[in-house]
């Protein structure tokens, strides 16, 4: 489970790391290199400005892939984590293509949980139909490996050196077209820079003069929901469990008392 990535602000090597993880807000599970920054690189950007911690595991190496090998994927990895200006990033290397929603895995997936402490988890999305370019085996079983390791992570008795610990929120990105979010962020300050991580994985991409139409690919799915986030682009969630809110305004995003100057005026 090789920690292969850190903040320089840190201070501590990837070894040291491993040895002294720290503490993270959010941390995202992918299923291959390249998928956190997808799924969820404009969120992990908008989270770091405001001063989270957060980080990434790759559950495989994504070895399977056609281009680029473990190394050079490992290298694309560091230059985009630099880029989401993450605290860590780690690869379980599980096999590729080869994840299993099993006992070990949840396991694996649980001990990471354990070690980084985080407050909320994101995982790929899992209800999905298998076959190419809809549902890969391990976005599915990724998926259901976070689910359930969420849950294991607060388990006395698994054989784990890590204390119990049980995050305050699982959600899941890389949604289905016919599925509505949960809800949606605004990432529209950060698009650019998302973009940026994503494209660092060369050996996937391409180089931009390459593969002109990756960026217009992606910007289209970031404005399906950015209307409904109060921006131009945003990444959209789903929770399996209702969000709490404090009352019907605050769900309708009105904050505050009314405005007697607006109330006069109408």
């Amino acid at each position: 489970m090789p920690v292969f990535y850190t903040d320089p602000k840190l201070g501590l090597s990837p070894d040291e790391v491993a040895a002294r993880p720290p503490k993270l807000d959010v941390l995202v599970f992918g299923p291959h290199p390249d998928d956190a920054e997808i799924g969820c690189g404009g969120i992990l950007l908008k989270m770091a400005a405001l001063g989270y911690k957060c980080g990434i595991v790759d559950l495989t190496a994504g070895e399977m892939g056609t281009g680029g090998d473990v190394e050079t994927r490992r290298e694309e990895s560091r230059d985009a984590a630099r880029v989401l200006k993450l605290q860590v990033r780690e690869c379980l290397e599980l096999p590729d293509c080869g994840l299993e929603d099993s006992f070990d895995m949840r396991s694996a997936v649980a001990r990471t949980i354990q070690r980084y402490q985080p407050d909320v988890v994101l995982g790929p999305y899992y209800d999905l139909p298998p076959g190419r370019g809809l549902g890969h085996n391990d976005h599915i079983k990724g998926g259901l490996m976070v689910a359930h390791g969420v849950n294991y992570a607060h388990l006395r008795k698994l054989d784990s050196v890590y204390q119990p610990w049980y995050p305050k929120a699982v959600y899941y990105y890389f949604l289905p077209m016919d599925l509505m979010p949960t809800f949606v962020v605004d990432v529209s300050d950060h698009f650019d820079a998302w973009i940026e991580s994503i494209m660092c994985h060369v050996s996937q991409f391409g180089r931009p003069e390459q593969n002109s139409g990756i960026r217009p690919f992606f910007e289209s799915l970031a404005t399906r929901w950015g209307r409904w986030a109060g921006g131009r682009y945003a990444q959209a969630f789903y929770s399996p469990w209702p969000l709490s809110c404090r009352d019907v305004l605050s769900a309708a995003r009105v904050f505050g008392p009314p405005d007697p100057k607006v109330n006069d005026e109408v």
